[in-house]
């Protein structure tokens, strides 16, 4: 058998009737048989494409209101025929089936019908059982059968058969062969989420509808291979990953979309005019303030060390003047809310800067977290609740006025961002010291104390306030905070020792809230 089979006979059942004429006029060009049904074949003949209906090959109506048009021996024989078996043949010939080469089928738009809230009986009527059939039959018989579904491979089909004399190469049926699957596929779980959902029960089979978007150069480190991938089921381009202007700069990695991530998702927490500093997926520094020269010189004061090469997200717009400021560093990537001209003309100088327009934040935010073990899937919702000023409990006999209350919320928010054991130190909505990424909570306090004394000054703690991921297992750490002056501390709670821990806050007079709402990030 020839790698090569030539197109004779070709049906035609397509709802998207995009291009569709081009198409058949090109096949009836070349004296190749067009079979048709129901509202395909009257837009044809309509058309003046010659063509035939495939009732009347079949001679079998139409029945149960079209649901039952192309289910018929004559239809899948001539599809699923193998040409290279004699015994196939005999049947073929025995039972008057024409072989079919070519299958151009496209479905009923079930994920746009459930979209737009149609009634239930409308979308069940918009779930497609002949067309799916035809697509697999030919699909599975693709060393004979060439299958098409989507009017964007019809230019590729009419210039391949133009070229090798109305064949189609093996290689050719087996890419479409596989696009017909994967469409298959990714339709039955659009008809299986539906159900699903109005039952209204979660499904128990966990799977992600994608498509590769492009590869990466690696990912975490040379050694490791890294793609893109876009979630096909969520809808509106606000949810789009890349619903973002690159203006300039090197290409993307792995490394940068993280921490892009999880710069924009800390700002989109604070939710103010404020400025992050991201480096290896944790804050460096962070500062709310309205005018986004200070904000950002009182993020990077923070930890100026870490901030080099790190990642710079801007709540706001950036104009030439903070533009300037931020070009006295090394930065790999400045992302901002809005970006002026002659901001981006100062930005040109720096080639390999990443400079990124994403008016978003929130298009970052994943719908769950997926971490992959051998053959199985731990799945997460993410943690998007922080605590609000009615969620504290006043535990110590010194009790955290307004003021206090405003830094501790904004210093939950950034502990929030920060790799576990987290602790963080603010004061006046900036932080001051962070201490991430620890195996226990004691040395967290003790390198985000020192990282202040470094940056700043030996007092600079002196009525700072404390934020930490999780309780507090041990008093030892209020010990650290209570001898440098902090004045107020929000954490979760719930440790057995909390008495203790309380106990330990009212003799170093800070005032102590509880949320209830532990932050591990690991």
């Amino acid at each position: 058998m020839s790698n090569k089979i030539k197109i004779k006979r070709v049906i035609i059942s397509v709802f998207d009737k995009t291009k569709i004429l081009k198409l058949s006029n090109f096949l009836i060009s070349q004296n190749i048989e067009i079979y048709s049904t129901g509202g395909t074949y009257n837009f044809l003949k309509e058309n003046n494409i010659k063509v035939k209906e495939v009732s009347d090959y079949t001679k079998s109506p139409e029945i149960l209101g079209g649901r039952v048009k192309t289910l018929h021996p004559k239809i899948h024989g001539g599809i699923l025929a193998e040409r290279n078996s004699s015994e196939h043949l005999k049947e073929i010939k025995k039972n008057k089936i024409h072989l079919i080469d070519l299958v151009v089928v496209n479905l009923y738009p079930f994920k746009k019908t459930v979209s737009v809230n149609s009634s239930i009986k409308k979308c069940v009527e918009n779930i497609d059982i002949g067309g799916p059939t035809m697509i697999r039959a030919a699909a599975k018989n693709y060393k004979f059968v060439t299958t098409i579904i989507t009017p964007d491979d019809y230019e590729m089909i009419i210039d391949e058969m133009k070229k090798n004399k109305n064949t189609i190469t093996k290689k050719t049926r087996l890419k479409l062969a596989t696009k017909a699957f994967n469409e298959i596929f990714l339709y039955d779980m659009d008809i299986r989420d539906w159900f699903a959902k109005i039952e209204k029960k979660k499904n128990e089979n966990f799977f992600i509808q994608s498509k590769l978007i492009k590869n990466l150069r690696y990912g975490e480190n040379p050694k490791q291979k890294a793609s893109i991938y876009q979630d096909t089921s969520i809808k509106g381009k606000d949810n789009l990953f890349f619903n973002m202007n690159i203006i300039q700069g090197k290409e993307i990695s792995y490394n940068n979309i993280n921490d892009i991530q999880a710069g924009c998702l800390l700002t989109d927490e604070i939710n103010d005019s404020c400025v992050t500093i991201i480096k290896h997926a944790n804050p460096s520094g962070v500062c709310k303030d309205k005018n986004l020269i200070t904000a950002y010189k009182k993020a990077l004061a923070c930890d100026p060390v870490s901030a080099f090469g790190g990642i710079i997200v801007i709540n706001g717009k950036i104009n030439k003047i903070l533009a300037k400021e931020i070009s006295k560093q090394f930065v790999e990537i400045v992302v901002g809310k809005q970006i002026d001209e002659d901001a981006k003309k100062v930005f040109a100088n720096k080639k390999k800067l990443i400079l990124i327009e994403l008016r978003s934040f929130k298009s970052l935010r994943p719908k769950q977290e997926i971490k992959s073990l051998s053959n199985i899937f731990l799945i997460q919702t993410p943690d998007n609740i922080c605590a609000k000023k009615n969620d504290l409990k006043f535990v110590t006999k010194k009790k955290a006025n307004n003021s206090m209350i405003n830094d501790l919320l904004f210093a939950e928010k950034v502990c929030k961002y920060v790799k576990s054991n987290a602790i963080v130190y603010v004061k006046n909505n900036a932080t001051l010291g962070i201490g991430a990424g620890q195996m226990n909570r004691l040395d967290s306090a003790k390198i985000g104390s020192q990282k202040a004394k470094e940056f700043f000054n030996k007092n600079v703690l002196k009525g700072s306030i404390v934020a930490s991921d999780a309780f507090f297992p041990f008093p030892d750490s209020i010990d650290i905070f209570g001898k440098i002056g902090v004045k107020a501390i929000i954490q979760p709670g719930g440790s057995i020792k909390d008495h203790d821990v309380i106990r330990r806050a009212n003799k170093y007079n800070i005032a102590m809230v509880f949320t209830n709402m532990r932050h591990f990030k690991h």
